[in-house]
């Protein structure tokens, strides 16, 4: 569960294809010192499109903010600016400003301040710094997890980590949360204990909805006690309700059952949090289907809970699998609510392999190890209000390379018109094609080349691409091995 866990100018003007229904734009390439530099897109907005880059993919020090213009080109770059020694924790373009989320430690009282200062669109710093929360920092693990959270409509803001309940409790755990309006004021600061060890916690994701209520999916062992290798684990989503001011807990696991992989998405339309992932009966080796759980946040009642018939017989029934495609090694991509209540869920394939091999130096035999990267088929379903199988498809794919952490690998989703568009490179370890699925809500797929090598070659960053728009598609791409924006409009 815990691995991991998703597209150039010529000269200096933009260069854009129009491929069928798409528009791609390249914007200027920008000559990095590193091909793997982190990036992250943080958004767009009618002034430019803004990035944060950093050698660390934690994001935490020596971070650079760039802008760009709408025609793609570099316009800004420096370091985010902050006046005292901090860890950047989160960056957001909220209308017209960027937030820089910081943490640093107040020598004067020992304590952990959680800050936040704004910067303009012209990357200047906007004001001093506010203080959101203080905590004692024997109550904080050596590394602190900070979750940031922001809500869809902009209006409420979640801070949460998991710490110690006592300083002098390391066998009980507790979740500390920190809830804010649109303009930062304070709402809500709760501590919840959970009757965990603090190390033995797993936390898949957190979120806050448009009415401020917070969620966070997080595990433990099974038994209670001390975690073993490849335990099962015990899955609960604990919803913080703001307007009834509790904290009420679900448990997701399921008797007889282990799980996998799961998530959760929040549908702001129907009120509701759909819990969705994949399962083996217990004390089988491989997959057996999916489970599926939905709760009201009107009610807080459980609405649905299906350990769903569909086993991979079936599947490979209303499917058409490739000769290597089963639920095994299968990871959540994506969970992208439909406005019926229900779900589409998009996983792929992923292992790792290592791979021994012998070298010679001066003469004698020297033996190393290299790690291999597996991203392969994806797998696209469909779930209706009630947790049944609509429709489903796979992408077949296999991209494989060697010690680079994945990088070019897996995909990046784009919701558009009612479609899913899943993109990918054709090979990861070549600037060359970039590809793309369409999986309409009638099951209809179709595959096609986004862009060719030939009119230009590039290597996406699926894990650096960021939706700005209802038809529009931001990525992070290399291409002449040079750092490059792509536009996607549909």
């Amino acid at each position: 569960m815990y691995k991991r866990k998703l597209l150039s100018i010529f000269i200096i003007f933009i260069f854009s294809v129009q491929v069928n229904a798409q528009i791609i734009e390249f914007g200027q390439p920008v000559k990095v010192k590193n091909k793997n530099s982190y990036t992250q897109i943080i958004g767009s907005n009618e002034m430019g499109t803004f990035i944060i880059r950093c050698r660390d993919i934690n994001f935490k020090k020596n971070v650079l903010i760039e802008k760009f213009n709408n025609k793609l080109s570099l316009e800004t770059s420096k370091d985010i600016p902050l006046t005292i020694p901090a860890f950047i924790e989160k960056v957001l373009l909220i209308n017209q400003q960027i937030y820089v989320f910081i943490s640093a430690k107040n020598t004067a009282t020992n304590k952990i301040d959680f800050l936040v200062t704004k910067l303009d669109l012209n990357l200047n710093q906007n004001g001093g710094m506010v203080l959101l929360a203080s905590i004692d920092e024997l109550l904080l693990n050596e590394n602190i997890d900070l979750t940031i959270n922001n809500s869809i409509n902009k209006k409420f803001f979640s801070l949460s980590f998991i710490g110690k309940a006592s300083q002098n409790d390391t066998e009980k755990a507790a979740l500390y949360l920190y809830g804010f309006d649109e303009n930062l004021f304070p709402i809500y600061a709760k501590t919840f204990e959970i009757n965990e060890v603090l190390n033995d916690i797993g936390a898949t994701k957190c979120d806050i909805d448009n009415e401020g209520n917070f969620f966070t999916l997080l595990d433990f062992p099974k038994s209670g006690k001390k975690k073993k290798k490849n335990e099962n684990r015990k899955f609960v989503l604990y919803v913080f309700y703001k307007a009834n001011d509790n904290m009420l807990e679900y448990d997701i696991s399921k008797p007889g059952i282990e799980i996998d992989d799961l998530g959760f998405v929040i549908n702001n339309i129907s009120k509701q949090v759909n819990i969705i992932g994949f399962y083996a009966i217990e004390d089988e080796i491989n997959n057996s289907g999916y489970f599926y759980q939905t709760i009201d946040l009107k009610t807080t009642a459980v609405q649905v809970n299906v350990i769903d018939s569909i086993a991979l017989k079936l599947l490979k029934e209303k499917i058409s699998f490739s000769k290597t495609m089963d639920l095994n090694d299968i990871y959540i991509r994506k969970i992208i609510p439909r406005s019926d209540g229900g779900v589409f869920l998009i996983s792929e394939k992923y292992f790792i392999t290592r791979q021994s091999y012998t070298y010679y130096v001066n003469g004698f035999p020297q033996t190393n190890t290299r790690v291999v990267y597996n991203y392969n088929d994806v797998l696209l379903l469909s779930i209706k209000t009630d947790g049944s199988l609509e429709i489903g498809d796979v992408i077949n794919k296999e991209q494989q390379s060697v010690s680079d952490g994945g990088y070019y690998s897996s995909i990046s989703c784009f919701v558009n018109n009612d479609a899913i568009h899943t993109i990918y490179n054709a090979d990861v370890n070549q600037e060359g094609d970039v590809l793309m699925n369409k999986f309409n809500v009638k099951g209809k797929s179709e595959n096609k080349i986004l862009v060719k090598a030939i009119n230009a070659s590039v290597l996406v960053i699926p894990t650096d691409c960021k939706q700005i728009s209802a038809n529009s598609l931001l990525a992070c791409t290399i291409r002449d091995k040079r750092f490059t924006l792509m536009r996607i409009t549909f």
